[in-house]
């Protein structure tokens, strides 16, 4: 009920907004007599009154659903946002072709033979081999990190490792998910187990990329998934208790030769200056579990919405804003690469890269990547977000496929929301369109189109 009151309340101040732009046309035009702060409001009232992103979120998920890498879903995401874009009446809607890793997960399961027989859920890691035909079964070690180890390596020989490590942030717990697998097989294991990469679970299971020694090391690859929170805590007292531990698992994962997927690109095309480009973006690929709502479906409608709704306000700005949505953040980051490849010589014409790819969750602000005059600059020009609470601009990271242009000197904005509850959806079967509040998706699109806006009109160019 608090969101559709507040949806309910910004939509009858919107109407008195919009009403008499849409009325009076010639007022309402960027450029004209209104200046960035009120045209910056008449957005934000526009998308708080608006639940179309919410709208073609569902459809992204319900319909489309979850878009690994070569997969149908992924072509059906690539088919489906071209559509959209085109239906909104957007410029230059095309793709450009990427070669991305096609790992396929086949089926898997897994029981737990001793100390009692049961089913233990698993969920492969992507870029996993798969286990041999008929499985295998071995004894298990229970570690805590990769200290604990190499203290015990002796006792690694055929067995599973299984790292029950402690959520301690993101950064320091996904090193298990990304090299577990490689230090357990350094010491002779036959498989690798983790506890999943989240900070709370209701017995769900997370994926995600994990990595191999290079083929130089000579480092056997060997199978590895995720178990539950509860399922690694329930293994490690047990092996605290001395009590021997022995599992069947089997993996059908294969790694194919590279599939051809594509970034999928729309604009809408600047007034005076066309040449100059302020991108929008979020990843369309995903893992295949659930159906990806947070990440990063919400990514790739905000960036969708921000030249749709412009372009329904009849607000066109002076640069032309890009909407890039990306290829194989997941796995390789091979659509940021292509593009950066495709595109080096029209880098010193971008203004401005911003990537969303946090969630959909109440909106902080933006981090950036630039110089302290960039991010002074931004801070004037998101002075009228302080009202979404998205006003605030920190130094920081600004995206994983931006991040091959803002290497090269392309101002780097980073979407941030509040998002403490993310982890438990992460990569997860649990990321689903029900876990979307609509009032949240609306204050986002108000957040990202208005700055955007303001950088792409702003008179003086952002770099």
């Amino acid at each position: 009920m608090k969101t559709i009151c507040i949806q309910s309340l910004a939509a009858i101040i919107a109407l008195g907004m919009i009403l008499p732009l849409l009325a009076s046309p010639s007022t309402a035009g960027p450029g004209k007599d209104t200046d960035m702060s009120e045209a910056m409001e008449t957005i934000i009232a526009a998308a708080l009154a608006d639940d179309h992103a919410y709208m073609r979120l569902g459809e992204l998920c319900d319909l489309v659903g979850a878009r690994l890498n070569g997969s149908p879903g992924m072509d059906r995401a690539i088919a489906f946002t071209q559509a959209a874009m085109r239906e909104d009446g957007l410029d230059n809607v095309h793709t450009e072709t990427v070669m991305v890793p096609h790992w396929v997960r086949g089926e898997e399961s897994a029981r737990v033979l001793s100390p009692w027989d049961r089913k233990l859920e698993i969920l492969g890691l992507g870029g996993s081999v798969g286990t041999p035909e008929g499985g295998l079964t071995a004894d298990v070690l229970v570690v805590r990190d990769f200290d604990e180890l190499e203290t015990r390596s002796a006792e690694a020989e055929g067995r599973i490792v299984l790292f029950a490590s402690e959520w301690n942030g993101y950064g320091r717990t996904v090193q298990y998910r990304s090299r577990g697998a490689q230090a357990a097989a350094r010491h002779g294991a036959v498989a690798c187990l983790i506890r999943s990469v989240t900070d709370r679970s209701l017995s769900t299971t997370h994926t995600g990329i994990m990595r191999y020694a290079d083929p130089e090391e000579d480092i056997p690859r060997i199978p590895a998934a995720a178990i539950t929170v509860e399922d690694s805590e329930l293994l490690r007292r047990q092996a605290q208790r001395g009590l021997p531990i022995r599992i069947h698992m089997e993996m059908g994962a294969r790694i194919l030769p590279d599939a051809a997927s594509a970034n999928v690109i729309g604009e809408l095309r600047g007034r005076e200056k066309p040449e100059e480009i302020v991108l929008v973006s979020g990843h369309l690929d995903s893992w295949d579990v659930g159906t990806c709502a947070h990440d990063d479906g919400t990514g790739v409608v905000l960036a969708m919405e921000c030249a749709r709704l412009l372009k329904t306000l009849d607000m066109r700005p002076r640069r032309t804003i890009r909407v890039v949505l990306w290829a194989d953040e997941e796995m390789t980051q091979q659509g940021g690469r292509a593009y950066l490849a495709g595109h080096a010589d029209e880098l010193p014409l971008h203004i401005a890269a911003l990537e969303s790819d946090s969630g959909c969750f109440p909106p902080a602000g933006f981090s950036v990547r630039a110089d302290s005059t960039v991010a002074d600059r931004l801070r004037e020009l998101a002075a009228p977000l302080a009202d979404l609470g998205a006003a605030a601009i920190v130094p920081g990271w600004s995206g994983v496929d931006t991040s091959f242009i803002v290497a090269e000197g392309v101002p780097g904005i980073g979407h941030r929301v509040h998002n403490d509850p993310y982890f438990g959806y992460h990569h997860s079967p649990a990321d689903t369109f029900d876990k979307i509040e609509p009032g949240d998706m609306a204050a986002n699109v108000a957040a990202i189109t208005a700055l955007i806006y303001a950088i792409a009109e702003a008179e003086e160019s952002l770099r």
